[in-house]
């Protein structure tokens, strides 16, 4: 009887082990809205309502008007970037792991690790 209630418990706890790792973390995708400032640089991200944005440096003297434009969309934690060439018009595709995402809050990973914060700015 030990036994039995033995490989019971042990099947019990690897199956909650196993149900808990294969699921991926989702974001809402409305937080993302607005205007983000990477860091404590010059540098923002608009996110629209639409699915499009805008990337822009106001310390290269560049304004929002004149930024990179880009479509995006979040698949669970997956942020995707397409920036638009703004000579050829050709997409430039980028994946991002969304690890944060707050109101106020978004920190991004990349490919390789590195990681990247920014503050909601309005």
């Amino acid at each position: 009887m030990k036994k039995i209630l033995f490989y019971f418990g042990a099947f019990a706890v690897l199956t909650l082990f196993f149900a808990s790792c294969g699921k991926d973390p989702s974001f809402d995708e409305s937080l993302l809205i607005g205007k983000w400032r990477v860091g404590t640089t010059q540098e923002f991200y608009r996110f629209n309502a639409n699915h499009t944005g805008v990337n822009w440096d106001e310390s290269d003297d560049v304004s929002e008007e004149e930024g990179t434009k880009f479509n995006w969309s979040l698949k669970s934690a997956d942020l995707h970037f397409g920036f638009i060439e703004p000579m050829t018009g050709v997409v430039i595709p980028e994946i991002y792991t969304v690890t944060v995402l707050t109101s106020t809050t978004l920190t991004l990973r990349d490919d390789i690790g590195r990681r990247t914060s920014f503050t909601k700015v309005n």
